[in-house]
């Protein structure tokens, strides 16, 4: 009788075990980075070709209205920094819904009922009727997603029910302005989620269009006025012979950051308010910054479309302020004003913020 020969069973020992586990951890610790790297680089080529595609609507708006349009509509010019009185009037409605038949968003452009003659000034605000309550034709439409609104990079924060911290809520309407008292200064309609369930669904925006540091009174900060300012209609032609297009900021990244003065990150900015963002307070990483201010979520800086089209980076640098009447000796936060402003006629080396 043969007897069948025995053959060793196959198989790893732990140790081998532990040493391929080990290996593969290391080609993933390797290979992780270069895929977010990717992914970054990606969703940053994305947020940017939206921001071109908002410089390319206003320029098609441009063409059938001979102007851009109004900033947004806010109090009256006269009462724009009578503050907190200028509540009292005004739609406080951005441009952005004036720029979607431009967008291949007719249809919900239709659903607005909102007054956008600049030089009308409604006694109610576009989320309410006479009541006030809910303006619902414009609730349905101001819940619409629009994906060219939103940075990739940016993160979708669910609201925080739980609190009863007011603040924590969706910014309706933002005005930017100066004053003596104030100095360059930003308000606006916000109502947080606990009290006013509704206004978690609105869509949101991570785009928003540049104020500078708003029009008013103030002897310093008012040089420095954005293209996108209250009820003011500008053309090419105003800013080319001035600032330049190309020296003039359009659109820049903000939103997806801390509540309106500060606290958890759930706040947001509908984009029905998506109209003018000041830029006194500065570039800010957007994980630590301020609805208030222009941030972004990518490494590099912010991205912003110029008034001429094209889009670049700027840089963070030493731009942050948080605010008041006399204006810091920052070099780099100058730079970013008069980037900021279109009318301010001074020639400066951008080398500082701008490759």
């Amino acid at each position: 009788m043969v007897r069948a020969k025995s053959f060793p069973r196959g198989g790893f020992t732990l140790v081998e075990l532990l040493v391929v586990i080990g290996i593969i951890a290391v080609l993933i610790g390797l290979i992780l980075p270069a895929i977010q790297k990717v992914r970054e680089a990606n969703n940053r080529m994305v947020c940017g070709s939206h921001l071109r595609q908002l410089g390319q609507a206003a320029h098609h708006y441009h063409n059938d209205h001979n102007r851009l349009p109004p900033g947004y509509l806010g109090p009256s010019l006269a009462r724009q920094t009578d503050y907190p009185n200028h509540f009292h009037e005004g739609q406080w409605i951005g441009h952005f819904p004036l720029l979607l038949p431009y967008l291949e968003r007719d249809s919900v452009f239709r659903q607005l009922r909102v007054d956008f003659n600049p030089r009308s000034v409604t006694r109610l605000p576009w989320f309410w009727k006479p009541g006030p309550v809910s303006h619902q034709e414009n609730y349905t439409a101001g819940m619409t997603q629009i994906r060219l609104f939103r940075c990739p990079s940016a993160p979708n924060y669910d609201p925080e029910v739980g609190s009863s911290r007011a603040g924590r809520g969706t910014i309706l309407g933002m005005h930017v302005f100066n004053s003596r008292k104030y100095g360059a200064f930003t308000d606006g309609w916000v109502d947080d989620y606990v009290r006013a369930a509704k206004y978690r669904f609105l869509a949101k925006t991570n785009f928003m269009g540049v104020a500078g540091c708003g029009t008013g009174n103030h002897p310093y900060f008012n040089q420095f006025a954005g293209v996108y300012t209250n009820r003011v209609q500008l053309t090419l032609g105003q800013i080319t012979v001035r600032d330049g297009t190309s020296n003039t900021l359009m659109y820049g990244e903000a939103g997806a950051t801390k509540a309106w003065g500060g606290g958890s990150e759930t706040s947001d900015i509908c984009w029905m308010a998506g109209g003018g963002l000041g830029t006194y307070h500065g570039l800010q990483r957007a994980r630590d910054g301020s609805l208030t201010a222009f941030s972004s979520w990518h490494s590099s800086g912010v991205q912003f479309c110029f008034a001429d089209g094209s889009v670049r980076t700027v840089r963070y640098g030493d731009t942050v302020w948080e605010g008041g009447t006399v204006p810091p000796k920052k070099p780099d936060w100058l730079l970013l004003q008069r980037l900021g402003g279109w009318r301010d006629g001074a020639a400066s080396d951008t080398s500082l913020l701008l490759d």
